[in-house]
């Protein structure tokens, strides 16, 4: 099984990076013969925008099987769900503590843990993306609709933009006539 790691430097002793789409580095672990695979993201570490579905893209033409990052955004997301690539989020240590982890049975939170003789094509794939738990609801509120009292103080001057709608009611008493 192949698996991707986010690292913040070009070792498996590195921390784990909190990003995904501009993530240092991304560590391509094969699980069945212990061979680690580091790959430069400095494409997208400074992308203006795309980061995410980029990097998303390109694990997805590595053939990785399952990804574990500290998070990971929406766009990226969509992407790897399509890829069916599924991801885990909030990891923190070290990438070399996370593969023992995994390889020792002794999983963190919603991460499966690996098994040599386990593959995504064996139907062992898990779970993509689990939805978070519903936000509390205030009692009596509505939902979507914010109680806040807005401050704005509507001082706006206008445009000036009379188009001369008006009804000529002027009594022509101007220039001369008394």
């Amino acid at each position: 099984m192949l698996i991707a790691i986010t690292a913040l430097e070009n070792s498996v002793q590195s921390e784990i990076d909190p990003r995904f789409g501009r993530a240092a580095y991304y560590m391509i672990v094969n699980t069945v013969t212990d061979e680690v695979t580091i790959h430069d993201n400095s494409d997208g570490t400074g992308a203006s925008n795309g980061a995410g579905t980029g990097a998303a893209q390109t694990l997805s033409e590595y053939g990785v099987e399952a990804l574990y990052t500290g998070s990971v955004g929406p766009k990226a997301a969509d992407v790897l769900q399509k890829a069916n690539i599924p991801y885990y989020e909030n990891f923190s240590g070290t990438v070399q503590n996370l593969i023992d982890q995994l390889k020792s049975g002794g999983a963190p939170q919603n991460a499966p843990q690996i098994d040599q003789n386990t593959s995504a094509q064996a139907g062992n794939q898990p779970v993509i993306n689990q939805t978070p738990a519903a936000a509390p609801q205030c009692p009596g509120a509505l939902p979507g609709v914010g109680q806040g009292m807005g401050m704005g103080a509507g001082r706006g001057q206008g445009m000036g933009r009379g188009m001369g709608a008006g009804r000529g009611a002027g009594r022509g008493r101007g220039m001369g006539c008394r």
